[in-house]
């Protein structure tokens, strides 16, 4: 990380002579960390207090999806699985939570991840049973993250609440288009896109859920 500023800095002039604090020094340090506040601050996700970086408020959000969607949080965080956390290569759950603070200007969203996070152990029971008494917020909040995990598009709470289908909607990146869980599950790939290999079609599909290996082991002699 050192490295990148060192790079970034090239051909800046220093801020003070001789090691001293200038005038000038104070004044943009001020000015520059002034900025830097205040677009921090204009984060929604700052705004409202969530951080997909923060460990509990990541691990409510699966907790949530999981729930909410059915498919085992290590699907949707593979690098959970296994007595060491790796990591995950296209952290997809990043940009879904970033997305979600973003679009909710009702404050729902913070208000599930608190419910999630209260009880160190929430069953899937306990959080649907939260989300369907809640409010329209609430409820239509849960039914838009569920089509973002299945199908990488955001469809507004308000449009699932108020029109009838088809319910606009808007894809969230490229990345997401590939990503969609209801992919997995159907053992396909999206138009113009597929890491599968050759032949896939004549087999089953594959339950996401389903933690048997794919290939039988040797039978013992």
């Amino acid at each position: 990380m050192g490295h990148g500023r060192e790079q970034n800095a090239q051909g800046a002039k220093p801020l003070t002579r001789g090691g001293e604090f200038s005038r000038r020094a104070v004044v943009a340090g001020t000015v520059t960390a002034t900025v830097a506040a205040a677009s921090h601050l204009a984060d929604p996700a700052y705004a409202q207090g969530l951080d997909p970086e923060s460990k509990p408020d990541m691990m409510a959000f699966l907790l949530l999806s999981e729930a909410l969607t059915g498919v085992d949080k290590l699907i949707l965080a593979p690098e959970l699985s296994g007595s060491d956390p790796g990591t995950d290569p296209i952290n997809i759950k990043n940009d879904y939570f970033r997305w979600i603070v973003a679009k909710d200007k009702t404050s729902s969203f913070a208000a599930m991840l608190a419910f999630a996070k209260k009880n160190p152990a929430p069953s899937a029971q306990d959080i649907i049973k939260f989300v369907s008494t809640g409010n329209n917020d609430i409820k239509f909040l849960a039914r838009s993250i569920v089509l973002l995990w299945y199908l990488g598009s955001w469809y507004e709470p308000k449009d699932l609440q108020a029109k009838p289908p088809p319910v606009p909607s808007e894809v969230v990146s490229a990345k997401t288009y590939t990503q969609g869980l209801v992919w997995q599950i159907a053992g396909a790939h999206p138009m113009g896109y597929s890491n599968m290999q050759f032949g896939y079609w004549s087999r089953n599909p594959r339950d996401p859920n389903d933690q048997t290996p794919l290939l039988a082991p040797p039978k013992s002699p």
